[in-house]
């Protein structure tokens, strides 16, 4: 008996130790490890040109999890990364990252291939990196204790509602921790916020994202994670009783794309769409909506098969046909998409040919011939999205418990703002330095919960700086007060004045946004003007000053254009592009205004166009990159005069909603981004363009999101002028009854109650039911604030109702975030949900939040809306005036 205990000892020791060494490594297959051993070679012969402490660390006892997971990042992480990141930096994400994998036992259960591209990586798409991992392990380690993988899913969203809520912001990506200082976020924040928690715990997390919805203008991020070996959707920092539930699921299956970048060569069961030596795009289409094979085949002039061609399908959103995946060719000149089962455009090109076309939504193979012309033939199309799908109504017994959760992250939420500055010690401080009372409240309580960084800079600024202290603070966008610090705002204050600005001295808002100015495009806010300026001799500064092509000049021969490897498009700062001389366009771009600012010459990127700019002599100057020469002369121009046609279905169209204009260049029409510029705000509108091909989109939304929509194409020729006469599409219908609701029912309203007839007395009424701090609603109410005077001046009542259950705010000032909101609201509060109930009989249909009726006074339902939906406002007032 001994005998055979012993050897059950043995053999319990001998297979430990296989185990222990049949999962020493990470990167499973040697095939892969040698692979990816031989690309972070390459890597680190780019970075040890400036920084040699990488070696430190490949020199240093690592375990072989450790190395390999280190060689791993280092291999596939995206150029911004290399030139930004310390090596130490990312072996503690490595650390982290096995850290939560020995501590959660659903960690450990991950596949490899799962984990490593899934959970290792600390980059989630464009965002800011930051220190998030260490910190969201900390917090969430106890409370996921004893918590099954599918519990822990859940639990982990809740977290994230307590930390993050839903609020547009610019296109931006800030990091998740500031983020959590700010506590709101768009959904590519939210997203991104919540990936990073759960890879924090060891929960394989990914992004997915529809890049434009067919049926709306807008588009949408949410997140996927990997529980009991699957893939399970959720909304991010919108938690749910269980997993695959989310108010984005109905639109998602009206969806014709949603997809995600994967760090590294990833080769799942998923549609790939790319794969580079550095990342992986994948297609998941299939797992949200019914789909179809759409085949492209591309031949040449003589029906030859043309190998190699650029397809991109498009798919008409903001006025303008994005390109929602982009395949090349094979052999036989055909490439083929899984998407959904609506219209889309395609756009073919190889060599100076071209192709364009329409795929209707009923085809699954379209046949496109290249051409040397580029295509400027008008068009008159009608694009029609996927059809709508009901989504079955989900399980309700827990919705109590669920409610009680969302209330308490709410009130968790709402604590930590309540630790933010108030008003009276902004007031003090502006007393205190000087300056303006309403300026300094605007610029600490928009910084969030980074007030203290911006506090401390106003209270520290010297009698002689304050003048262009603030100013400098002015030229700052609202996220950048969140996440930018007193040191580095400092730095650029200290270096302002090393060389005189090359402007007349009465340009004061000109120094203000093209000298004194930290904020160029979207890169993330750095100290460039003091490293600049110490980087460059200077007799090298006057040569530059002398004449800024000379600053491009030294772009293009000492920085190396690389159009692959910084695929997040994050742009590295001008100090990364500096250090590591290599680059991709738009990061070269940034660099060369940042040189020119710091050396005391106005420059910009130009808005439309995004294209460097800098000023001399009373002159805008573009900078070509690519091509520099010694002396650049004015670009040729023409101008465009955009005339609005007096039959047109809109009175006051609006650029990326009513129409855009794109410009031939690099292949394709690429759109001009006048999204801010106030030229639109009258017509006749007046266009200084560069000579060239443009094209002009026009548009209009039906409600069931089809679109009626016009191309037309201009030449734009130097010195010349053109007339073009916009026209946006009708969408009128013949008004319709869409349902009927008893005109003595009585709306809920806080105070006094009324009846819907009493309501539609004069005139026909808005009825809004709400959930106000869901996404869906947060649209409709900052449509309704935008069109304030709108909606006051035509005078409809409007019935906004609380649903039940959804009553977190309770007042309009606070469900309108403090901004305008028409005065002809009444507020209501549906507590036992008895008036939703009754409007579901009214339409017959499943309702989503916000439900939006339009009722006159026999009680005719005349529009109606249920769920995510763009541009309501403008619909609401379209559906008054028939």
């Amino acid at each position: 008996m001994k005998k055979i205990v012993t050897i059950s000892a043995l053999l319990l020791i001998i297979l430990s130790s296989c185990d222990t060494i049949l999962n020493r490594h990470l990167i499973k297959g040697s095939d892969k490890r040698k692979e990816v051993h031989a690309q972070f070679e390459e890597r680190v012969k780019l970075i040890a040109a400036y920084d040699s402490s990488i070696y430190k660390i490949i020199n240093s006892e690592l375990t072989t999890k450790e190395r390999e997971g280190f060689e791993f990042l280092y291999a596939y992480m995206p150029l911004s990364d290399l030139a930004m990141h310390s090596p130490e930096y990312v072996l503690k994400n490595v650390q982290l990252a096995l850290k939560a994998r020995k501590e959660f036992k659903w960690a450990r259960k991950v596949p490899a291939d799962i984990f490593l591209h899934f959970v290792l990586p600390y980059r989630v798409n464009n965002e800011y990196t930051d220190n998030a991992r260490e910190i969201f392990f900390e917090e969430l380690k106890e409370r996921l204790l004893g918590l099954n993988t599918y519990q822990a899913a859940l639990e982990v969203n809740y977290w994230c509602h307590e930390k993050v809520t839903y609020q547009s912001t610019d296109e931006r990506t800030c990091g998740p921790l500031t983020a959590v200082r700010s506590a709101f976020g768009r959904c590519g924040e939210e997203s991104t916020f919540a990936v990073a928690a759960y890879r924090s715990v060891g929960i394989p997390a990914r992004q997915v994202y529809t890049p434009r919805w067919a049926h709306t203008d807008d588009n949408h991020a949410w997140v996927e994670v990997w529980v009991d070996g699957k893939w399970h959707f959720l909304g991010a920092c919108e938690p749910e009783p269980e997993l695959d539930r989310g108010w984005f699921a109905g639109p998602a299956k009206r969806a014709m794309m949603t997809r995600t970048f994967v760090f590294g060569k990833y080769n799942g069961p998923e549609e790939q769409l790319k794969q580079t030596n550095y990342y992986t795009e994948i297609n998941l289409m299939p797992n949200y909506a019914p789909t179809r094979k759409l085949t492209v085949t591309v031949t040449d002039s003589t029906g030859n098969p043309v190998e190699g061609a650029k397809v991109e399908y498009q798919l008409y959103n903001y006025a303008e046909f994005y390109p929602i995946a982009t395949l090349q060719t094979n052999a036989n000149g055909l490439c083929t998409l899984t998407t959904g089962i609506g219209d889309l455009m395609v756009w073919a090109q190889k060599d100076n040919t071209y192709a364009f076309s329409k795929a209707d939504r009923n085809q699954n193979d379209i046949y496109l011939t290249l051409k040397k012309e580029i295509p400027f033939t008008n068009l008159s199309l009608t694009l029609t999205p996927p059809d709508e799908q009901t989504i079955p109504p989900y399980d309700e017994s827990t919705a109590d418990e669920h409610n009680r959760r969302v209330k308490q992250g709410n009130e968790i939420r709402s604590n930590f703002i309540s630790t933010f500055i108030d008003s009276a010690s902004a007031a003090n401080l502006a007393m205190e330095k000087g300056i303006s009372i309403d300026e300094t409240w605007k610029w600490l309580s928009k910084s969030r919960g980074n007030w203290n960084e911006i506090y401390s800079y106003i209270k520290n600024l010297d009698t002689k700086d304050i003048s262009v202290g603030v100013a400098l603070l002015s030229t700052l966008r609202e996220k950048d007060l969140r996440d930018i610090t007193t040191d580095v705002l400092f730095d650029h204050l200290s270096r302002i004045d090393s060389f005189p600005a090359l402007l007349e001295s009465r340009m004061v808002k000109e120094f203000d946004s093209y000298i004194l100015s930290p904020r160029i495009g979207r890169e993330f806010i750095t100290p460039w003007r003091s490293f600049l300026q110490d980087a460059f001799t200077f007799e090298e500064i006057g040569f530059f000053r002398n004449n800024p092509q000379n600053i491009a000049q030294w772009i293009k021969e000492f920085v190396t254009l690389d159009t692959e490897s910084n695929y997040y498009r994050v742009p590295l700062s001008p100090e990364s592009v500096y250090r590591i001389r290599r680059a991709d366009e738009y990061s070269m771009a940034i660099f060369f205004v940042a040189a020119c600012r710091s050396f005391g010459i106005a420059a910009r990127l130009e808005p439309a166009s995004k294209k460097p700019q800098y000023f001399m002599k009373g002159k805008w100057i573009d900078v070509n990159i690519a091509d520099v020469k010694e002396t650049q002369a004015t670009t040729p121009t023409g101008m465009l005069i955009i005339n609005l046609d007096k039959n047109s279905a809109v009175e006051q169209p609006k650029y990326y909603t009513h129409f855009t204009i794109a410009r031939f260049e690099k292949g394709k029409y690429s759109t001009l981004d006048y999204e801010e510029s106030p030229l639109f705000n009258k017509f006749p509108a007046a266009l200084e363009l560069p000579e060239g091909y443009y094209r002009i989109v026009t548009g209009n939304r039906h409600k069931s999101g089809a679109v009626n929509c016009n191309v037309y194409y201009v030449r734009v020729e130097s010195g010349k002028k053109i007339q073009f006469t916009l026209t946006i599409p009708s969408t009128q219908t013949e008004k319709m009854v869409l349902g009927t609701i008893t005109t003595d029912i009585t709306i809920p309203f806080i105070q006094n109650p009324q009846t819907i007839e009493q309501i539609t007395k004069d005139k026909p009424a808005i009825v809004v039911i709400i959930d106000p701090l869901a996404e869906p609603t947060k649209h409709l109410l900052r449509d309704i604030s935008s069109l304030c005077s709108e909606f006051s001046g035509i005078g409809n009542s409007i019935a906004l109702i609380l649903a039940s259950g959804k009553s977190a705010k309770t007042d309009l000032t606070s469900i309108f975030d403090g901004k305008p909101y028409p005065n002809t609201i009444t507020l209501g509060n549906d507590i036992n949900g008895q008036f939703e109930a009754k409007v579901g009989q009214a339409v017959g249909k499943q309702l989503e939040y916000p439900v939006v009726l339009v009722v006159n006074n026999n009680g005719e339902i005349v529009y109606h809306s249920s769920g995510y939906s763009i541009n309501l406002g403008e619909q609401l007032l379209s559906a008054l005036k028939q």
